[in-house]
């Protein structure tokens, strides 16, 4: 209900949206609306609300919440499922655990901050909490193993266009 909510807010900023409009949109009460909009702004979320005018989206929290890697996400299936924690050992392993369990192809674990991340030959990734992008995406290829490692030069393309804000 948060997600169509801030897709509301989002569309409509700078514009106010009264809680009545969201509430009879969304099929809610009023006061769930605003129970909604409390825990969006613990989240971190800046929203105004002005006396007989509504809801104003101010500002979005600096982290990389499902909510806003959704709204800007423009793909058939990679990140639909995304797993989002402040704080891991590794996003990769948390990732493997989820595939365990039949997770989705596509499935995006994001964390704010990895304790014991490994790159490649398993040495060290320091990843501190605020400083970089610390994820990592679960793929499901119909290709042969031997053709995995063409996946690293293909990936890395794919993030410096989404960085640049093209798509592919």
């Amino acid at each position: 209900m948060r997600t169509e909510i801030l897709k509301i807010l989002r569309e409509k900023a700078p514009e106010p949206v009264s809680g009545e409009e969201l509430a009879h949109t969304l099929g809610i009460t009023r006061t769930a609306i605003w129970k909604h909009i409390q825990t969006l702004k613990k989240e971190g979320y800046g929203i105004e609300a002005y006396t007989k005018r509504g809801y104003v989206l101010t500002s979005i929290p600096d982290k990389m919440l499902p909510s806003e890697i959704a709204a800007q996400l423009h793909t058939r299936f990679l990140g639909h499922a995304i797993c989002y924690q402040e704080s891991v050992t590794s996003s990769n392993e948390v990732l493997k655990k989820l595939a365990d369990k039949e997770a989705a192809d596509g499935a995006l674990c994001v964390a704010e901050e990895q304790t014991g991340g490994k790159g490649r030959l398993s040495r060290g990734w320091f990843s501190p909490k605020g400083k970089g992008l610390w994820f990592s995406l679960l793929l499901k290829p119909t290709f042969l193993p031997q053709e995995a490692p063409k996946m690293t030069l293909l990936s890395a393309v794919a993030v410096v266009q989404a960085s640049r804000g093209k798509r592919t």
